[in-house]
């Protein structure tokens, strides 16, 4: 993306977590070749890209759910291997998969969710987050009925039971109402303003745009620059991405 400036962070400013040269392939194909950038407190970095551009593929190595083929990762300056434990606690993630016990209900749900993670007052903790995503009045309802909307809300609720600090969101606009779309911004605006750090994935980008501090554009396997979304407005945004050609 030639003419775009890399965002300079403050100096004396570390990443929460930094990605540095990472690379995966399936057998011989390629999908990441080499992806770094870096995520800081108090901002939401729209990771945008074309359909199988290896976005998904990112968000699972970076919640170890998949080994990257080469490459590092550093979570508050520390080699990530040095503070897995820490690290494991310290994310939230929300995908296109909710990962519910379907014969639980929202609460069971939670409540084993949190014994798992050893949350301190668990069930005022959960009380809390049903009220806050609107799911108090189901909470007794096992979850084979929720609506997949419903279902978001409840994957909204555990990550708001764990109080991360790094969350990582693949298509989380996916199957919500605007009332739901509207509590999760709430949610991102106050996580951020508490020195959370935000990867988002969506293709929904005028649902979320103005709630994001940078955009990286992943193509061909490469984060090459970075750009602020106060330089960058949504239009521009769409026609640089349209203008990107795939390798082949």
């Amino acid at each position: 993306m030639p003419g775009i400036d890399r965002i300079k962070p403050e100096q004396d400013r570390l990443p929460l977590l930094s990605i540095q040269n990472i690379h995966k392939s399936f057998g011989y194909k390629q999908v990441l070749k080499g992806v770094s950038f870096d995520l800081f407190g108090g901002q939401m970095t729209l990771l945008a890209g074309r359909n199988g551009a290896g976005k998904s593929t990112l968000i699972k190595i970076l919640a170890g759910l998949m080994r990257p083929s080469q490459g590092d990762l550093r979570f508050n300056d520390s080699a990530l291997n040095d503070v897995a434990d820490k690290y494991r606690k310290s994310f939230g993630l929300i995908t296109h998969q909710t990962l519910f016990y379907d014969d639980l209900t929202a609460k069971e749900n939670l409540l084993f969710f949190g014994k798992l993670r050893k949350i301190k007052n668990l069930k005022s903790r959960i009380e809390q987050v049903l009220v806050k995503t609107g799911l108090q009045r189901v909470a007794d309802l096992h979850v084979k009925a929720f609506s997949t909307g419903m279902g978001k809300r409840l994957n909204i609720a555990r990550v708001m039971l764990s109080q991360p600090s790094v969350l990582y969101l693949d298509e989380p606009y996916s199957g919500l109402d605007l009332d739901s779309i509207v509590m999760l911004n709430g949610y991102l605006e106050d996580f951020k303003q508490k020195g959370g750090a935000v990867l988002l994935i969506s293709h929904q980008i005028d649902a979320c745009y103005d709630k994001c501090d940078q955009v990286a554009l992943l193509m061909n396997g490469r984060v090459d620059q970075i750009q602020s979304t106060s330089l960058l407005n949504q239009e521009d945004l769409q026609r640089r991405f349209q203008s990107e050609q795939p390798e082949l």
